[in-house]
């Protein structure tokens, strides 16, 4: 799932759309090009206009990237940044092609509102990732959504080496000679910028480079992301949900924004109202969330206290409302089997959000490996939807043999029971 992300305010959304270099060179170009320019077929500038435009605007470009080129003699670099111009300039609104024919709109967006604005932007965004060879469009894009489901910084040299493999792989695929990844992602990280998509930051712990979505990035490629099918959840917006809302919101949220969710989520409640919401989404949910509903519950008080007894009516939640009462120095009975039970639905919740590995070393921490293996070994019985999964978390990834071997083992035992009662 993609992390929850901030949306900003549409007034400073505004305000950075109007920074974006991009989206400022392409008003020139709009002005430039007046009421009537005659096309290209394409719909481009023909080639005289071209050197024209890029000498009285003084476009310049590195010529790195494989944009859309339209031929003349000029630097190459230079009319890739024309073309990349001219898209952001049409998808924004601020020129108009009719056939073979182009009218300049630079005040187009002169004192819109806000949203206005930024739906422009959005236009730009969108039209320069529809332009070029599929690799640069690929790029472009495929480096935004990295930096978007990462939710924060992402060191330069991580993400150097991952475009590396991620180039070399594409070209390869293409039966083309190996790319040269660094200029090729320098050169998109420009262009991501110079749209007010990336903004590069530096790691207080080493002074490392960093790259970021901004704000404004963020908000593009959210939108981007839905439209393409992808949930991507904002911080905030469970507030106002049920208990099934916040409970799949936090899902995708890190730990301060999990927290800003809960506080407001519980402050529109009373501690009763809390507790019901949340013990009746939790018999029906995941078991990540049916842990993250007792967590929550814990923060409620001894008045929820009737309600938790209650749920021990409730097979798929009394064992976790049992383990939350003795935690109140209450009595609640516990079976052997609905420990076994516990067990195998914590660990598949720990499983929905952590690595297989960190699972399997830290389920059992604190009994000696002989008594974890003998646990393990009898979870056969227990009859839970992630019963296999957890078991087969353990045999590859615990790092005792002997109780990997358990794992195994009652893997095979459960596999042979289901298959015996089909």
């Amino acid at each position: 799932m993609l992390p929850a992300v901030r949306l900003a305010p549409a007034h400073e959304l505004a305000g950075a759309v109007a920074a974006a270099p991009l989206l400022r060179d392409a008003r020139r170009l709009a002005r430039w090009v007046g009421t009537d320019r005659l096309l290209t077929a394409r719909g481009l500038l023909r080639p005289a206009d071209a050197v024209a435009v890029i000498a009285d605007l003084e476009i310049t470009g590195d010529g790195q990237a494989d944009l859309p080129v339209t031929r003349h003699p000029r630097s190459a670099g230079d009319i890739r940044e024309l073309d990349l111009l001219w898209h952001a300039a049409e998808g924004a609104g601020l020129i108009l092609v009719t056939g073979q024919r182009a009218r300049g709109r630079p005040g187009a967006l002169r004192g819109s509102d806000a949203e206005r604005l930024v739906a422009a932007w959005k236009g730009a965004l969108y039209a320069v990732f529809s332009c070029g060879p599929p690799d640069v469009r690929e790029e472009l894009e495929g480096l935004a959504i990295v930096l978007y489901a990462a939710g924060g910084p992402v060191r330069m040299d991580a993400l150097a080496e991952a475009f590396a493999i991620a180039a070399r792989e594409r070209w390869r695929t293409a039966r083309r000679g190996q790319p040269d990844a660094g200029a090729r992602m320098s050169r998109a990280l420009e262009v991501l910028a110079d749209l007010g998509v990336a903004e590069l930051g530096v790691d207080e712990e080493d002074d490392q480079l960093t790259v970021a979505l901004t704000d404004l990035g963020a908000a593009g490629m959210r939108d981007r992301l839905i439209a393409a099918g992808f949930s991507a959840p904002v911080t905030g917006s469970v507030a106002g949900s049920g208990a099934a809302g916040l409970l799949a919101g936090l899902a995708g949220c890190d730990a301060e924004d999990g927290e800003r969710e809960i506080a407001v989520w519980l402050a529109d409640r009373t501690p009763e109202q809390a507790a019901t919401e949340l013990l009746s989404a939790a018999s029906t949910s995941s078991p990540g969330a049916r842990g993250a509903a007792f967590a929550i519950i814990d923060r409620l008080g001894e008045r929820v206290i009737p309600l938790v007894r209650s749920a021990m009516g409730d097979p798929m939640l009394r064992p976790h409302a049992a383990i939350w009462l003795r935690e109140q120095g209450l009595p609640a009975d516990l079976s052997t089997a609905e420990k076994a039970w516990l067990l195998v639905d914590l660990g598949s919740g720990l499983l929905e959000d952590a690595e297989p590995g960190a699972v399997a070393a830290e389920l059992l921490p604190d009994l000696p490996t002989a008594e974890q293996a003998e646990l393990v070994g009898g979870l056969w019985q227990v009859s839970h939807p992630g019963l296999i999964g957890l078991l087969t978390t353990l045999t590859d990834h615990h790092p005792d043999a002997g109780v990997a071997k358990a794992a195994r083992k009652a893997a095979f035992k459960a596999r042979s029971q289901y298959l015996g009662s089909g």
